[in-house]
């Protein structure tokens, strides 16, 4: 059977046609409650002359935006939705942040609790591996001994070694 087989045949059932629509209808409603909150950080970084749609746009951009990194630090401590902190957290993600970003980072993966989504988790520990610096080997060596991290170890391992490496592109000549 191939999967236009598989989809005329569900497509023929009613109660699943009913629950698809039910779906995409929830999933357009998160979506525009989700505009509507991240709207504020959007005209911040608009102000700073970083226009885009969505956060996550930041995420898979080629272009560097550095112009964006202290407004991304101060919207993400803020009491977001996870989703837009994880995209926050994304966009942070860059050489660019490295220096800046990283304590912001780190007080946010330490005040996140264990019930924090996983991907946010995960995404402000792989934010670290690229924005931490030697200003924060002890504190992530501290979330390595903590059980509270272990989803995270192997982010913060990477954090570690790569923060002991890091010179701040402040502390350049």
């Amino acid at each position: 059977m191939t999967a236009a087989e598989a989809m005329a045949i569900l497509q023929s059932d009613p109660e699943w046609v009913r629950k698809a629509k039910e779906r995409e209808t929830r999933r357009k409603i998160i979506e525009a409650q989700l505009k509507a909150e991240e709207r504020p950080i959007l005209e911040e970084l608009a102000a700073v002359g970083c226009k885009v749609d969505f956060i996550s746009v930041l995420v898979n951009s080629s272009t560097s935006y550095p112009e964006a990194v202290p407004v991304l630090c101060k919207h993400l401590p803020l009491p977001y939705d996870p989703k837009i902190r994880e995209a926050i957290a994304r966009a942070l993600t860059v050489r660019e942040a490295r220096g800046v970003a990283g304590g912001v980072i780190l007080a946010e993966l330490q005040r996140s609790p264990e019930q924090s989504p996983p991907a946010l988790r995960w995404a402000l520990a792989n934010a670290l591996t690229v924005t931490a610096d030697p200003s924060l080997t002890e504190e992530i060596k501290k979330l390595l001994l903590d059980e509270r991290f272990m989803d995270v170890h192997e982010r913060l391992k990477l954090a570690l070694k790569k923060s002991q490496k890091t010179v701040s592109p402040r502390a350049k000549p």
